[in-house]
């Protein structure tokens, strides 16, 4: 008898961890996809570097971010898009730095630089549409910051392209002349 009472009772508790089991999963299947669901989406940039090299993201369009490389060394700002289709760098960008920010040709020694990239509106440029973000190099021993444009045109790339980033401006932040 006691083995009977024994195995009802195990019945009874497998048949109660099913039950709430399925509870749960039903509970689980039709929650909404994210407790997030519903709030605005945010959209983060990063940007870090060491002794030779600073890199950044920065959002070109609502959908496209483009990834950048600042080498010390050579004062090459480069980058480039992935290509939503192909998750391929389809677009490349470069520029020197050293002059916009006033290094004489051959005279920079050990140039320290910090990269990061903002959000503007600036839709044109001379050298047509421009990207969501403005990429800013700064000369560690001056301050001097130069910004540059990331031209951008959604449908040019859909195939490889390569470009120049834009000079803005520079500025300096003790006053001193360009």
């Amino acid at each position: 008898m006691r083995e009977g009472l024994r195995a009802a009772v195990q019945a009874t508790g497998v048949a109660t961890a099913v039950v709430v089991g399925m509870v749960i999963g039903s509970r689980w299947l039709t929650a909404p996809a994210s407790p997030w669901q519903g709030l605005p989406a945010v959209h983060a940039v990063s940007a870090n570097s060491d002794e030779a090299f600073a890199v950044c993201t920065a959002p070109v369009d609502g959908s496209n971010e483009g990834f950048f490389v600042l080498d010390f060394q050579t004062g090459d700002l480069s980058g480039g898009v992935l290509n939503q289709s192909t998750g391929t760098f389809s677009g490349a960008y470069r520029c020197n730095v050293l002059t916009d920010l006033g290094f004489e040709p051959g005279a920079a020694k050990q140039p320290r630089f910090l990269l990061v990239s903002g959000m503007s509106n600036l839709r044109r440029s001379q050298a047509g549409p421009l990207g969501q973000s403005v990429l800013y190099v700064t000369d560690s021993s001056t301050g001097r910051t130069a910004a540059y444009g990331i031209p951008w045109n959604s449908q040019q790339a859909q195939k490889a392209f390569a470009s120049e980033l834009v000079l803005l401006d520079v500025a300096n932040p003790r006053g001193a002349a360009p």
